[in-house]
């Protein structure tokens, strides 16, 4: 599953990054480079403009409108329709500035990348090969672990309503 996100929609790019999804964003995309993009690479257009995602749908393109909620909601939103995994992978995660494939590198590796006192606290890390940033997994890892369990949750129930489960009795 590959996506292309339009102005608004930056920080999305970075989580579906961390999971391990293509995601092309930039801050000049115009409407009509996203849509021709999105044909072209087969891409799921994410945007915020009910305009670009009416083109979109015209234009027999896959696209969701991405409402203003939480990153958690959005994710589940995102997952619910496109069905991807919600779960970070170290082997597909990718640059969440360039979007290019992480590679895992020793601890070896990154005492020359990293400062010290990183290098001595962590055992993990990757390398993005465009623009050479390290990425480990450090006091921030909780904060995307909990968003992470906050938005399968939220996926889970998502997937409860639609298919009807979990309704009164009566269909009320």
């Amino acid at each position: 599953m590959r996506f292309i996100c339009d102005s608004m929609l930056g920080d999305v790019a970075r989580w579906l990054r961390l999971l391990g999804y293509d995601t092309l964003y930039s801050r000049n995309y115009e409407d009509w480079e996203i849509l021709r993009i999105a044909q072209k690479d087969s891409r799921v257009i994410l945007t915020r403009d009910v305009g670009l995602f009416r083109r979109a749908r015209r234009k027999k393109l896959d696209a969701i409108l991405v409402e203003h909620a939480p990153i958690e909601d959005i994710l589940a939103e995102i997952a619910f329709r496109s069905g991807i995994d919600l779960e970070f992978s170290a082997s597909r995660t990718r640059c969440p500035h360039c979007n290019v494939k992480l590679v895992s590198i020793s601890k070896a590796e990154a005492l020359s990348l990293v400062k010290p006192e990183v290098a001595v606290k962590y055992d993990r890390f990757w390398l993005c090969p465009r623009c050479r940033r390290v990425y480990w997994q450090g006091n921030h890892w909780k904060t995307i672990s909990a968003v992470l369990e906050k938005a399968n949750r939220k996926l889970l129930e998502l997937r409860v309503r639609k298919s009807g489960r979990g309704r009164k009795p009566g269909g009320a």
